[in-house]
């Protein structure tokens, strides 16, 4: 509360401020006129081949519209918004959304800054994953050539104070939630059994998030160290209730799940240099959380993340690799096999019933522990992952080719992604590509081949 009180003071006292200096008719027809206001239009397709039938079809369709308007009302006083209308269908489901992806006020002078509002904040140097970044929530199912559109805006305030030219402290307050959408979305589910999902926006007042950091520009070398304790933004999967008939041979049953938010600790460390013609940048993170995983089956277990990565770049060329490993503290084996994603072994639950003291709910729960450990790679003690993109300008920057590939050496999970963009005019760009996931049997990326692989095209228009 006491920070809530802090933040709010911060706040009001510059408007008051900013209200004498700007507050004469010619001062507002001024920051009429400095309006930026820029955007495009696009429209797309996402197809596949239907294995059921061995036929191609459109699995996504949409039109696009992005408005981004940014006023300059004085030297120390800013608005920006970035707005987003998309129409038509996502893996064959309609689509009609508005979204404020973006919109927020930062106010600026010499020794320190604040916003506030909705903001995408990214915390981290690194270019593929960034274990220290928990504020920014992702659609993990864009449906969208530009992978930035996966990063969503949350409702936050930031205050940035700069004691000295090579320090700055940075404290971020959450009051509320926003979940990432899950990848898993469209995975069928089992018979008898629901998922709720998360409201967009959960406003309760214990679902805040803050966070702290501090950057050290030095020479030739800029780095941080963070804290973050909040809600992560990625939810995980609990039993919201659980129906059994165990009158019948096989017992029948019902399963409700729901999404569910849970409390972290998380403390991080980044940092970028170059060596000659090299660019370095590295993170690492400890995430701890609040919760117990052995008694709450939506939590994961403790985790030690680390990335370090890697790029060079020439007139026409650039390439970008990052290696990234982690480790799972009080790591213990599941030998139940998850509730999604792999077919029930009827012989085995007979066999199982017919044991005293066989409690079916709790076996149930520890399945749903099993998925939630498959998605957060947390079914081995120890990972390993690599990534890489390539891309270059071709013909004056008229024509982008690029692929981007990353590979989990434990799971065998593998995405690709090559792609080339062509700029034919100003403003003018036409994209093909295709995203290829693909994992060995029971893997996270085996699950979601069937919906997530696609080949695309987009055309956009900037104005």
């Amino acid at each position: 509360m006491k920070l809530v009180i802090v933040c709010a003071f911060l706040l009001i006292i510059p408007l008051f401020h900013l209200y004498a200096q700007s507050s004469s008719v010619d001062s507002v027809r001024e920051t009429v006129k400095n309006i930026q206001l820029n955007g495009f239009a696009r429209a797309g397709f996402y197809s596949w081949v239907d294995k059921t039938d061995n036929k191609p079809y459109i699995s996504s369709a949409y039109s696009d519209l992005g408005i981004k308007i940014e006023s300059p009302f004085s030297n120390n006083f800013n608005a920006f918004a970035d707005l987003r209308f998309r129409y038509g269908s996502e893996f064959l489901k309609q689509v009609s959304s508005f979204d404020f992806r973006e919109s927020y006020i930062d106010l600026s002078f010499k020794k320190w800054d604040i916003s506030a509002g909705q903001q995408i904040l990214k915390w981290g140097r690194c270019d593929f994953t960034n274990p220290v970044n928990k504020f920014s929530p992702r659609n993990m199912l864009s449906r969208s050539p530009d992978r930035g559109d996966m990063d969503m805006g949350s409702l936050l305030s930031t205050f940035n104070f700069f004691p000295s030219p090579n320090v700055r402290l940075e404290a971020v307050l959450s009051p509320f939630y926003r979940p990432s959408k899950l990848i898993i979305d469209p995975v069928p589910l089992p018979a008898n059994v629901t998922l709720n999902k998360l409201a967009p926006l959960l406003t309760g007042k214990n679902m805040f998030s803050y966070g702290l950091k501090a950057d050290f520009y030095l020479k030739k070398t800029d780095m941080s160290v963070s804290w973050f304790d909040g809600f992560d933004p990625m939810p995980g999967i609990a039993l919201k209730e659980f129906i059994a008939d165990l009158t019948q041979t096989l017992p029948v049953t019902h399963t409700a799940l729901e999404e569910k938010p849970y409390r972290i600790k998380v403390l991080g460390f980044d940092f970028e240099t170059t060596a000659g013609a090299f660019g370095i940048r590295g993170e690492a993170a400890y995430s701890d959380p609040l919760l117990s995983y052995k008694t709450n089956e939506y939590v994961p277990l403790p985790e030690l993340n680390w990335v370090a990565g890697l790029d060079w770049s020439s007139d026409s060329w650039r390439l970008i690799g990052e290696y990234g490993g982690k480790l799972v503290t009080n790591f213990t084996k599941q030998e139940i096999n998850p509730l999604i994603g792999s077919n029930p072994d009827y012989m085995k639950l007979a066999e199982l019933l017919a044991m005293p003291g066989f409690d079916l709910e709790d076996f149930v729960r520890e399945q749903i522990a099993s998925f939630n450990r498959l998605y957060n790679y947390q079914v081995k003690r120890t990972y390993h992952s690599a990534g890489l993109r390539i891309e270059s300008d071709l013909a004056y920057g008229k024509v982008q080719p690029s692929v981007f590939t990353m590979y989990n050496f434990v799971s065998r999970d593998l995405m690709v992604n090559p792609e080339i963009k062509i700029k034919p005019l100003d403003g003018l760009a036409l994209t093909a590509g295709a995203e290829i996931y693909t994992g060995r049997n029971g893997s996270l990326y085996d699950l979601i081949d069937d919906f997530m692989n696609s080949f695309y095209v987009s055309l956009r228009v900037d104005f």
